[in-house]
């Protein structure tokens, strides 16, 4: 699952703002998101209202300030954004029934004591990250405490305290980044289960013949194997963004370089439907020597096809 953003509705600011206040929330709100997205190109942010219409203060939203001339760059950003609203269709699609437990601000909480939050809630259920408008030093906070009433295995209502991670500003998400990353890393347990599920795991990426034996040949407890998945998965979702969004070409987490000229044959092998084919694009698999060499291709489909999973072309 792409990683998750909840708007905290809790912290939209609904009194009586100055346009340049306004303002610089909402370029406060797009510079986090777009740091979010270097984490997974494909996140969703989930919002209880659409975007154009969320609040930057008394009569004041998203779209009032683009219509006016303001943030014209932003407004058009967040449409490119994988926006779901409202808050609950995140559990309704995977299959969750929000019903089943309630997320509220604990009683010493300086806003909204005992209050049911929503965004802060999900963030928690679904191991995301709540995006908040720092409408009050409250909302500043990293970490934001919650109560978590759910029935337990006698039907009975229990209370457990959890916390939800929270980004009011860009350096939240410097904080939360590695935390954030591991969060979308694959449980399969070796290379032959993530071959198995490839399909499944990564579905905008397509293997040549002689990347089987590369992928299966990883043993569990191989360090390879997060960095395998860590990379594959970022080109697969950044596939995804780039069907979403368009563009002439998508846009990868990490470094994607060609390979140099001298070298270009090295990484010439024969694509699924027996040509051959220059697999130049590659990115590393740090710290080792590994290396991931794919192809990118818009017709008749976006996708990535991987045609190299093992150590650096030329070396052995």
């Amino acid at each position: 699952m792409p990683l998750q953003l909840f708007l905290n509705e809790l912290s939209a600011p609904i009194e009586q703002l100055a346009r340049a206040v306004s303002v610089a929330h909402l370029q406060t709100l797009v510079a986090i998101i777009r740091q979010a997205q270097s984490i997974d190109p494909a996140l969703v942010l989930n919002s209880d209202v659409p975007l154009a219409n969320l609040p930057l203060g008394e009569g004041t939203t998203v779209a009032s300030v683009r219509n006016d001339g303001d943030c014209v760059e932003e407004s058009l950003y967040l449409k490119t954004v994988n926006n779901r609203a409202p808050l609950k269709l995140a559990a309704a699609e995977n299959s969750v029934d929000p019903d089943l437990c309630e997320y509220r601000l604990v009683a010493g909480a300086p806003l909204y004591p005992g209050e049911a939050a929503l965004g802060l809630g999900f963030a928690h259920m679904f191991d995301g990250l709540s995006v908040s408008f720092a409408s009050h030093d409250f909302w500043l906070e990293r970490a934001i405490e919650l109560d978590l009433d759910r029935p337990n295995t006698e039907g009975e209502i229990v209370t457990a305290q959890v916390s939800a991670r929270n980004a009011a500003d860009l350096s939240a998400i410097a904080q939360y980044a590695d935390a954030l990353r591991s969060s979308l890393v694959s449980t399969v347990s070796n290379g032959a289960e993530l071959w198995e599920r490839r399909e499944e795991l990564l579905p905008n990426l397509v293997f040549i013949p002689r990347t089987r034996q590369q992928i299966q040949g990883i043993h569990q407890g191989d360090p390879i194997l997060d960095q395998a998945w860590i990379k594959l998965s970022g080109i697969n979702q950044a596939i995804e963004a780039w069907k979403l969004n368009g563009g002439p070409y998508p846009m990868f987490p990490f470094n994607v370089r060609p390979e140099s000229r001298s070298r270009r044959d090295l990484a010439a092998f024969n694509d699924i439907h027996g040509n051959r084919r220059i697999f130049s694009d590659h990115c590393d698999l740090a710290p080792t020597e590994a290396r991931i060499h794919f192809i990118v291709e818009s017709d008749p489909l976006r996708r990535a096809l991987i045609g190299h999973i093992g150590r650096k072309l030329g070396i052995g």
